[in-house]
């Protein structure tokens, strides 16, 4: 395998992961509370963004991109009915 592919193998992991990372949060929160806890989604997206930020620095640009993209389109999905009720 060349670096070329092991770098672009890498960039999709932090796209999946936060993709995964968001989706399970919001699905647990969707299930365990009788209306969709949004701020809770958002504080915890934001503030794993700040973490990561902090801690890593610009090498995960594309996981805190992806982090915080998801973080409110799931919040907008969850929440459609309350939105344009």
């Amino acid at each position: 395998m060349t670096q070329y592919n092991l770098e672009e193998l890498k960039l999709l992991n932090q796209v999946f992961f936060a993709l995964f990372l968001v989706a399970d949060f919001a699905l647990l929160l969707h299930f365990n509370n009788s209306e969709f806890p949004w701020f809770a989604l958002l504080g915890a997206g934001v503030g794993l963004f700040i973490i990561v930020l902090c801690w890593a620095g610009k090498k995960f640009t594309y996981f805190l991109a992806t982090l915080l993209v998801c973080t409110a389109t799931f919040s907008i999905i969850y929440n459609w009915h309350a939105i344009f009720h």
